[in-house]
């Protein structure tokens, strides 16, 4: 009996894999054995497994970093520094381009310590700077007690629990030999020609140099001057620069300073040393040139 109905099954199997494709069309189909599952089986559709909520990092409301000596003897100016709601998990370009939206940047590695060494409660979140390290990667500070955790990473790399930190212009001046007030004056004429540079207004740098103006590799007219930088204006629409440290020097007629800053053009930082040549009276430019490239232009 069971031999018979063996035979039968594979006949019934063996003759639907070998059937006549040359049947007439009219002819009823085959029906197709349903897949469904018995009424009374609820069908529940495959959950995924839940994705740890993001982390809620704490908030730091825009405040005032008072004026400071550093332990190096510069003088940093007074800035705004501020952690708003959002910025965490990010890469490196977007939270330097969430500040730039907001008017600001990336604080420096030296704001970022002047302002936790005014409230430590900043130390408490692991922090972009916008200062690159030299071979490779961008400082990270924070993250642990203390003011005095430092960190490297790679700008590509987004990790829920770091943030970024937004702040105003200020850079460190030194110079020995100069009176705080005088260094004080160079900074802002620095910081000045800074916001010119990162408003990309070309003609606004008319007011900056002087009748001849050496840049970079070449001596030229203040008209000529101002070609250059339309010209990069123009070409590189993401054109901004920091200056995070100036050393200055003076004589009887000039005053030159030599500063630490953090360029961005073309999607590309580096880190490079300027050197400006002002007129001691006027304060007008009267040459830029970079003497040092300290990390190369290259993607974050």
């Amino acid at each position: 009996m069971f031999v018979r109905v063996g035979l039968l099954v594979l006949s019934f199997v063996l003759g639907v894999g070998c059937r006549d494709e040359s049947a007439s069309p009219t002819k009823d189909p085959e029906a197709t054995p349903s897949v469904s599952p018995p009424a009374s089986v609820a069908v529940t559709p495959p959950s995924a497994a839940p994705s740890p909520a993001a982390p809620t990092l704490p908030v730091l409301p825009p405040r005032k970093v008072a004026s400071k000596t550093l332990v190096d003897g510069s003088l940093l100016g007074e800035f705004s520094f501020e952690r708003a709601a959002g910025d965490e998990g990010m890469a490196w370009l977007a939270a330097e381009d969430a500040c730039v939206a907001a008017g600001k940047h990336l604080c420096t590695a030296t704001q970022w310590q002047a302002a936790c060494d005014a409230d430590p409660a900043v130390a408490a979140v692991e922090t972009w700077t916008l200062t690159p390290e030299r071979d490779a990667g961008f400082f990270v500070r924070g993250g642990g007690a203390g003011c005095g955790r430092k960190t490297v990473a790679p700008g590509a790399q987004a990790n829920p629990f770091r943030a970024g930190a937004c702040c105003t212009p200020a850079l460190a001046a030194a110079g020995r030999d100069i009176q705080p007030a005088m260094l004080r004056a160079m900074a802002k004429n620095v910081l000045d020609l800074e916001r010119t540079l990162n408003a990309r207004r070309a003609s606004a740098l008319a007011g900056f140099f002087d009748e001849r103006v050496r840049v970079f590799l070449k001596e030229k007219s203040r008209a000529e001057a101002v070609g250059v930088f339309e010209h990069e204006f123009g070409k590189y629409e993401d054109y901004a620069t920091v200056h995070e440290l100036c050393d200055f020097s003076a004589d009887d007629t000039t005053y030159t300073a030599d500063c630490r800053k953090i360029t961005r053009f073309g999607g590309k930082i580096g880190l490079v040393l300027t050197r400006y040549l002002f007129v001691g009276g006027s304060g007008k430019l009267r040459s830029i040139t970079d003497p040092a490239v300290y990390r190369a232009f290259a993607e974050p």
